[in-house]
């Protein structure tokens, strides 16, 4: 059996979990973005921002009630992952364009700087190389699949922001461009991740983020759709968070019967 969760690893997942879902209240109130994010967003993009948090806060705090290490492996990294890329991605911009944030972020710093800091501690007291022995991974096409899409967008928004400002299907920033590839390429290392977890355990978390995504990504698209471009964008957006969410709900409910589950562990 894999190792257990330790109590600080919990109490971890429950503080990265208590940041990200402090933009709960930005699905109500979009101007309350700007308590924890540094660069201005319009109530779309607010809202977009409050449901990629929102979406990955509630993973994160399920991680808190799992059992085994393999469970949450992948959301770990990923918490790694995104904060460690947001407080660089931060600094850059701090750097390059020093008139663009009217005042030093400060709890935005500090949550960043110590996020990847508490998962690097995770992984050295806890190791991160899987024991168990490999199977066959049936899902491999759609991590695959899945991996390639974030990270081309990922790399996109990252690399150059006035083409994502281009491409994107309502008006943003080049600053919000940045942020978001944070997120797109931590998603797209997570379903890159899970091409090499043959149980269904070690992806359970990751599934369930997915779906979850989709479902908040298309609700405040509906709200606020007079705000998106007309155009291919808009159409592959909304088919795209579609397919996310019925893909990846389906498989939450279905999944240890499509993937194996380990002897002795969870389902």
């Amino acid at each position: 059996m894999d190792r257990p969760i330790p109590w600080w690893l919990r109490a971890i997942f429950v503080l990265v979990a208590a940041q990200a879902l402090l933009l709960v209240a930005v699905f109500f109130q979009a101007t309350l973005v700007s308590l924890l994010v540094p660069w201005p967003a319009s109530p779309l993009n607010a809202r977009f921002i409050a449901s990629l948090y929102t979406a990955l806060g509630i993973g994160v705090l399920m991680c808190s009630f799992s059992r085994t290490f393999r469970e949450v492996r992948i959301v770990l990294f990923g918490i790694g992952f995104a904060t460690g890329l947001l407080f660089l991605l931060t600094l850059y911009r701090m750097f390059l364009y020093p008139g663009e944030l009217d005042r030093f972020p400060f709890i935005w710093m500090l949550f960043y700087i110590v996020d990847p800091l508490l998962v690097a501690f995770s992984f050295w007291r806890l190791g991160g190389k899987d024991t168990a022995a490999r199977g066959t991974n049936p899902l491999t096409p759609l991590w695959i699949v899945q991996a390639g899409i974030f990270g081309i967008v990922g790399l996109l928004l990252l690399l150059f922001p006035g083409v994502g400002v281009a491409i994107w299907p309502w008006r943003m920033t080049e600053p919000l461009s940045q942020l978001y590839s944070a997120f797109f390429l931590t998603l797209a290392i997570g379903n890159a991740l899970a091409i090499r977890e043959s149980y269904w355990e070690g992806v359970r978390w990751l599934t369930f983020i997915l779906a979850l995504l989709g479902l908040m990504v298309l609700v405040v698209s509906l709200v606020d759709f007079q705000r998106f471009k007309p155009g291919i964008s808009t159409v592959i957006w909304f088919a795209f968070f579609s397919f996310e969410f019925l893909v990846f709900s389906a498989l939450f409910l279905v999944g240890r019967r499509v993937q194996p589950t380990l002897k002795g562990e969870p389902v």
